[in-house]
């Protein structure tokens, strides 16, 4: 859509160049010097009373700046104007997508600058929707200034975040996060010429980085929720328009240092940690009594086992109906219902060691397997397999299958998270993953960063296959970081969970992924490096669970003889997310 060109500045009665912040403005702010331009929604009501204008709420015609440089964005066409809205714990602006915005003429030649914008989008569309975009007088604002946008593809969720502009400029996706659209989040953007002089803060926390030459933004005109360009003969205009909330923008014409940024980031996220938007609905009541889980497709009933057990990470039927429970602590339990009501409500032990640590896959035998009944189990540094040779419900003795792989350098869960994700395909061999070597160091850099260890043969950070008569161990795949789920499903086709990536590697895989294992791929982790690990490809996932770290652990496929849920649910992948509290039904 084409906005209209129309750009006038707002005249007030005093014009004069200020360097103090306002008197309206919130004076806890930690850093005073150097505010370039500074919007609150919530101080918008003070601010028009002070100037005598009409009280706030509704069209917004001017969002008064409290700097002190009178940098006020405007908007003097009616139906281009933002909405101010009252809200629990503050207030925003609301930008509807279509052909609001807001702007200035600043007149600035930046060097550097340090960008926050506190902001909810609604909605991703696709064509560089902006929450802010600065530029020379009839120039690109990413030739010239600066722009920071969602990106020129629609994404179903807050997934892109576009930041280019003089010096770096062509579109780079900066955000490895995945966040829910409608969501609050402090973003903060410093760009200063160098390497990697371009990075995005997304609530305190690193995203992407990237370079940029030696260049000097201009930002004579700037724009709040919409951006500045034309690709065409046809002049420079705001364009772009974003569809979401906006309550605060604080813009330095300097790069503020680490401390400095991390101060400006704890004041904004306490500031705005109750935003709520009043709708004006009835408010919600906490249930009485709730169910333990909260199912939110109809139909369906949850009720909580009798029986008090700690620490159950894996569970498996076997034929005959009994649960079989996989406890982090070492222990298996036989679950069964005595009393026929559909809840197992007795649980007898299997087996118990005291060297059975970190029990994290397991696996049965089938009816009329040659090995017998017994279990599979992955912990650190073995692949287990624990038979009942009598029949009597217990456990007969611990055998090593499969040992003997390297130690990681730095392991997950405190040191003892290694082998895991087993499962067993219908010849009997068995497949598992094994942790990378180090989760916060993937390509094993020295202490300069100049040499990496990581070695593409190495057995950390694959899937890896043994014979059903376990004479035989091999790598299926590379690329893996700790597929803590593992399950083939009636096609045969292996399927592991895969847990997020970026919070210790900037392009790491930045969402927990269900991915299919195919043997000598590999599947990113860590990725492809022109310098570390050239020469590889790496595979995409099949889904993606987001937003950032869900950890997306057990899964099965709803297959077999008894299935959950309707018909058509048949067939589809059952994932837990851990750390979230949810339960997914994923359709491939």
């Amino acid at each position: 859509m084409k906005l209209p060109t129309l750009f006038v500045p707002l005249v007030l009665s005093v014009l004069a160049t200020a360097t103090a912040l306002e008197p309206w403005a919130d004076q806890k702010l930690p850093l005073k010097d150097n505010v370039l331009l500074w919007l609150e929604a919530a101080r918008q009501p003070a601010a028009r009373g002070a100037r005598k204008l009409t009280p706030a709420g509704g069209p917004l015609d001017v969002w008064l700046d409290g700097s002190g440089a009178a940098h006020h964005v405007a908007q003097r066409r009616r139906d281009s104007m933002p909405v101010w809205q009252k809200a629990v714990g503050g207030a925003f602006v609301r930008f509807d997508g279509k052909d609001d915005w807001l702007g200035a003429n600043v007149g600035a030649d930046l060097q550097s600058a340090t960008v926050f914008v506190v902001a909810a989008p609604r909605a991703n569309p696709g064509l560089f929707r902006a929450f802010i975009s600065g530029a020379e007088f009839t120039h690109n604002d990413y030739t010239t200034g600066f722009n920071l946008d969602l990106g020129g593809k629609p994404t179903p969720t807050f997934s892109v975040l576009n930041a280019e502009g003089a010096g770096f400029n062509g579109e780079r996706n900066l955000l490895t996060s995945q966040l829910d659209f409608g969501t609050f989040h402090v973003f903060g953007f410093i760009s200063e010429p160098g390497a990697n002089g371009v990075r995005l803060f997304v609530d305190g926390i690193l995203q992407g980085r990237r370079d940029r030459a030696p260049s000097s933004m201009k930002i004579d005109d700037l724009v709040i929720g919409a951006r500045l360009y034309s690709n065409s003969a046809e002049p420079v205009a705001a364009a772009s328009p974003f569809d979401g909330d906006l309550a605060e923008v604080l813009v330095f014409d300097r790069a503020l240092n680490e401390e400095e940024r991390a101060k400006i980031e704890r004041y904004l996220a306490a500031k705005h940690s109750g935003l709520k938007v009043i709708t004006g609905a009835t408010p919600l009541v906490t249930v009485k009594d709730p169910p333990p889980v909260q199912m939110f497709v109809p139909g369906f009933s949850v009720r909580e086992l009798p029986v008090q057990l700690t620490n159950i990470n894996c569970l498996r039927y076997r034929a005959d109906g009994t649960l079989v429970a996989g406890a982090y602590n070492g222990k298996i339990w036989l679950l069964r219902d005595t009393d026929g009501d559909g809840l197992e409500d007795q649980a007898t032990l299997y087996w118990e060691s005291d060297d059975l640590k970190a029990v994290i896959g397991m696996t049965l035998t089938r009816p009329g397997d040659p090995r017998g009944e017994g279990v599979f189990v992955a912990t650190q540094g073995r692949i287990l397999f624990i038979p009942d040779k009598d029949g009597d419900g217990r456990g007969d003795e611990q055998r090593t299958v499969a040992s003997g792989w390297e130690k990681q350098v730095v392991g997950g869960g405190g040191g003892i998270v290694d082998a895991l994700g087993l499962t067993m395909d219908r010849d009997g061999n068995l497949y598992f993953g094994l942790g990378v070597s180090a989760y916060n160091n993937a390509y094993l850099l020295d202490a300069k960063q100049e040499k990496a260890a990581f070695d593409l043969a190495t057995e950390r950070g694959t899937i890896q296959r043994v014979s059903a008569d376990f004479s035989k161990r091999e790598t299926v795949c590379t690329g893996i970081r700790y597929p803590v789920g593992a399950a083939f499903n009636a096609a045969g086709d292996l399927f592991v969970t895969e847990q997020e990536g970026a919070t210790w590697l900037a392009n790491g895989n930045s969402f927990d992924e269900l991915v299919h294992i195919e043997p000598g791929r590999h599947y990113g982790f860590p990725p492809m490096h022109p310098k570390w690990l050239p020469g590889v490809i790496d595979e995409p996932s099949v889904f993606d669970y987001g937003p950032q770290h869900q950890s997306a652990c057990g899964f099965v496929f709803n297959e077999g003889a008894a299935t959950f849920g309707p018909s058509w649910w048949q067939g589809d992948a059952l994932v837990t997310g851990e750390s979230r509290g949810k339960l997914w039904r994923t359709k491939l």
